[in-house]
């Protein structure tokens, strides 16, 4: 059965639910509201992960460490818990979760919410879901901002990039 989600306009108004196929189409009219997760440990690193070869867009790019889309009837943080939880087999509650911002991304139609995770969780123990996730890996500030502008992860927009760094700066 394909996916749902519950579906708003540009302002955030529930519209209604719409399946998956829809919502990723050309121009639906409409936008969902993903969740995108940054992960930073105690020790003031940022978490990456690098996607499985297998997925449709952005095969084995590095990305944010835990992202994805909320079911309809779910909450956003109901939504955070589950992603993390599927990805990386970390188990979180949804008072660990720190919203950032929404972020409008025009081009996907999303509506994402942007969240920040803090977690003293070391890298043996996460549980990749190794359909969505290769590996995963802390970096520090500097090495963080030189990966995240490079080919080697998921294109973002500038605009984005930057406030991402600002954002992360402050948590680490």
């Amino acid at each position: 059965m394909e996916e749902m989600f519950d579906t708003f306009d540009v302002n955030g108004k529930f519209l209604g639910i719409k399946p998956k196929s829809f919502c990723h189409s050309q121009n639906p009219m409409c936008y969902h509201k993903p969740v995108w997760i940054w992960i930073v440990s105690g020790g003031g690193r940022i978490l990456v992960q690098k996607r499985a070869s297998t997925k449709k867009k952005h095969p084995n790019k590095w990305d944010m460490p835990s992202a994805g889309h909320v079911d309809a009837g779910e909450s956003i943080l109901q939504g955070c818990v589950r992603e993390t939880k599927e990805e990386l087999g970390l188990v979180t509650k949804e008072s660990d979760y720190i919203f950032l911002k929404e972020w409008l991304a025009q081009s996907s139609w999303e509506l994402a919410q942007v969240y920040l995770l803090k977690t003293d969780a070391d890298l043996k123990d996460f549980t990749l879901q190794k359909e969505e996730v290769s590996e995963v890996k802390f970096l520090f500030y500097d090495e963080f901002v030189k990966l995240f502008y490079s080919d080697e992860f998921v294109n973002h927009s500038n605009d984005y990039k930057d406030w991402v760094c600002k954002e992360l700066r402050k948590y680490i």
